[in-house]
């Protein structure tokens, strides 16, 4: 669907006859009254424009479903083999699970606010490179590593343990 605007260019065709049997029932019925050519048996084809009204940046190389103006669009391309989706006021995708196949790149800030869980098949299971700052507790195998970490069976005093094995 899209939002149909008083004004907007369509195609009106009119049934040479009465089609609300056909529409009530589908297939083909014959005709419940006599009316020709009435209004009521009429269809609206909204889409096909005068060359005066039409949209400009017409992509030819895609298959855009866009804004008239073209600044939002969703866009499927054969040659790329790729879908892009232009939305400057944002996407919201609502959906139980979003799953994704393969590799997945994010230029801008990354928030969440559910909680991340995650596992690895094989190799490295994350690698951050930059700075990382935590807020709340840190663990790693069950043990908290912030600033609650302590270690037993160490003597007090003003040198430090050595470091980690």
């Amino acid at each position: 669907t899209f939002p149909v605007k008083a004004g907007d260019e369509c195609l009106v065709i009119f049934a040479d006859r009465c089609i609300d049997f056909w529409w009530q029932n589908g297939g083909v019925q014959e005709p419940v009254d006599d009316r020709v050519h009435d209004l009521s048996d009429a269809f609206c084809i909204v889409g096909p424009q005068s060359q005066a009204q039409r949209i400009s940046g017409i992509s030819t190389g895609a298959a855009q479903l866009r804004s008239d103006d073209g600044s939002t669009f969703f866009e499927l391309n054969p040659t790329t083999q790729k879908i892009k989706i232009v939305a400057p006021g944002g996407l919201d995708v609502v959906t139980p699970l979003a799953d994704f196949s393969a590799k997945v790149t994010i230029h801008g800030l990354l928030s969440w606010l559910g909680g991340m869980v995650g596992s690895v098949a094989s190799g490295v299971a994350s690698k951050i490179t930059g700075a990382v700052e935590f807020i709340g507790t840190v663990k790693a195998n069950g043990k908290s590593i912030d600033d609650t970490h302590t270690h037993g069976g160490v003597q007090r005093g003003e040198s430090n343990t050595d470091g980690v094995n």
